[in-house]
């Protein structure tokens, strides 16, 4: 079999403006998730179930909203959409250090924000995923997903400390500031894409109009009766939600099991997360000898089972290295398979239908996390935090069985 086509893209002008404004909104997303609570607790000094409320208005927001927005989204020009989105977080953003200017900011006010914020990160998923498949060819979708797969893991490992930094240095009002900037910049850049974008999808016309119910779930329709895309979403919701299981609960371990200092449980927090940047950028290389669903199945299998190495750690150096190591060489295959999966959905998705099921895969993940972390609580409580990150490596290494080795 031929291996397949794969086209680098250093050198497409419009594509790194497009990335340029994604590494922008992803670092301006994680110093506002650090910043907003940091609020709540440090300026408003709100209890401990209203910091849990808000941070759960992002998932409930996510739920309710969801298959509307991509809909709407799906016969819309996308870009519009994105530069909307990013000047609306931007505005949103701003309004709170205005507010604590003037003496008005309250715990409602931090709410809203988080629901708009919400709302706009699924309408610019849901968009850019799109978007990005009428900007590139086909043959750079691979290459494309792996350099945002490789800054999102870039945002993920640095983006909190340079949330701290900010904090540290402005206030966690004023590091929204800087998330106002940085969202501006992102707008701008997508602005000053040239390449004009093609037609969004033609609705229905009145004698075709399906069901406003098809309509919302055309998406998830579409992925129930894919031969590949099905088990591949239920492997991703299984691992998704089994990292997500396990997250809350490597801190406890960490520190009280295992004895780790505060310092050494940030390195283990943000070190490791260079191992997705590298896995990401070994996505088309791998494609161009495997394809796209080989690498996907292979990087699936392969990430699981090294998250054993965390509940098997001792105290010490050594487990201090055996968790670094499990956690880096997770992510890295873990980035790898991510890249690989939203290259190949994006092929295989119709261009009508690309926006609803870009949203319907965060969907599935805000809806599956609360359960397995609450899942996960109930494992420690009864037994301990080890039986539980146990738990999850099994659920994590499961997950890659799933998915289909070829279509």
């Amino acid at each position: 079999m031929p291996s397949p086509r794969i086209d680098g893209l250093g050198g497409h002008r419009d594509f790194r403006r497009l990335w340029a404004g994604s590494v922008v909104g992803q670092f301006g997303s994680a110093i506002g998730m650090v910043a907003l609570p940091v609020i709540a607790v440090v300026v408003l000094d709100v209890s401990a179930w209203q910091v849990s409320l808000l941070a759960g208005i992002t998932a409930l927001t996510t739920v309710l909203v969801a298959f509307h927005v991509g809909h709407l989204v799906e016969y819309t020009r996308k870009r519009p959409v994105m530069i909307g989105g990013d000047l609306i977080r931007a505005v949103t953003l701003a309004s709170l250090p205005v507010a604590h200017v003037l003496g008005a900011l309250t715990y409602a006010h931090l709410c809203a924000v988080a629901a708009v914020n919400a709302v706009c990160a699924i309408a610019f998923t849901g968009a850019s995923q799109a978007h990005l498949k009428s900007l590139v060819s086909p043959a750079g979708l691979i290459d494309a997903n792996s350099r945002l797969e490789s800054t999102r893991w870039l945002s993920i490992s640095l983006g909190p400390a340079l949330a701290g930094a900010l904090i540290a240095a402005l206030s966690a009002v004023g590091a929204l500031v800087a998330t106002t900037v940085g969202y501006l910049l992102g707008a701008l850049a997508l602005r000053t894409i040239r390449e004009p974008e093609p037609p969004p999808p033609e609705r229905p016309v009145a004698g075709e109009r399906t069901s406003r119910r098809a309509e919302l779930f055309a998406g998830l329709g579409f992925v129930w009766g894919h031969p590949t895309l099905r088990p591949i979403l239920f492997g991703w919701i299984l691992f998704a939600g089994a990292s997500s299981m396990a997250a809350p609960l490597t801190a406890v371990f960490y520190m009280r099991d295992l004895g780790f200092s505060a310092f050494e449980y940030g390195l283990l927090m943000g070190v490791p997360s260079l191992g997705g940047l590298v896995g990401a950028r070994l996505v088309p290389s791998l494609v161009r000898r495997l394809g796209a669903l080989r690498t996907l199945w292979w990087a699936s299998l392969l990430r699981g089972p090294w998250y054993f190495l965390i509940p098997f750690a001792v105290p010490g150096p050594g487990g201090l290295l055996m968790c670094g190591a499990g956690f880096g060489l997770l992510l890295l295959f873990a980035a790898a398979a991510n890249s690989a999966m939203a290259g190949y959905r994006q092929l295989e998705t119709p261009d009508a239908l690309m926006s609803r099921v870009a949203t319907l895969w965060a969907f599935a993940t805000t809806v599956s996390q609360p359960l397995f972390i609450l899942i996960g609580g109930v494992v420690a409580s009864l037994v301990d935090a080890r039986a539980a990150l146990l738990a999850a490596a099994v659920v994590m290494a499961l997950a890659g069985f799933l998915l289909p080795r070829k279509r």
